[in-house]
């Protein structure tokens, strides 16, 4: 069961809609600014019922590559394509992963749309220099607490755009 997006947001495929008022969702787009890295922030937003609940700052993919193909190019650094993802069971990192994905959480995020790129999450980006395409954020902290609303609101679905 999919929440319908914001009017200003893609529309997912039409066998995937299905309205349900109350079920939270997450969006992600893109805003008119910068970090210090040169970094474009995009607001990564929890909502239901119509009602944003919480925003948190984040990047996505690296500067120099903002303008790349986001749908065909694995490895390319582009931010996320735009569409419908299902959100995954948050995986607790360890000293194991990779330490540019932080040490908290790392959310999968799975495309419901067709692309040659994948293994997207919602993840620290620990040098702030951008991600592969995933969805960044600036501490452990921001990490842990967009872990703790997903979890708690029962968040399934992320719909970006931009």
């Amino acid at each position: 069961m999919l929440p319908l997006p914001p009017e200003d947001l893609p529309s997912p495929p039409p066998a995937l809609v299905r309205i349900v008022s109350d079920e939270a969702y997450l969006a992600f787009q893109p805003t008119g600014h910068r970090d210090g890295h040169g970094n474009r922030l995009w607001d990564l937003e929890l909502w239901r019922q119509g009602q944003m609940l919480r925003r948190w700052p984040s990047v996505t993919g690296s500067p120099q590559a903002e303008r790349a193909d986001r749908f065909n190019r694995p490895g390319n650094q582009a931010p996320l394509p735009p569409g419908a993802y299902a959100i995954g069971e948050p995986i607790r990192l360890g000293p194991g992963d990779p330490l540019e994905i932080g040490r908290s959480w790392f959310i999968p995020v799975e495309p419901v749309f067709a692309t040659a790129r994948g293994h997207f999450g919602i993840h620290q980006d620990v040098s702030q220099d951008g991600t592969g395409g995933c969805i960044g954020l600036a501490s452990r902290r921001l990490t842990e607490d967009v872990t703790d609303w997903v979890r708690a609101s029962g968040a399934r679905w992320l719909w970006v755009r931009g």
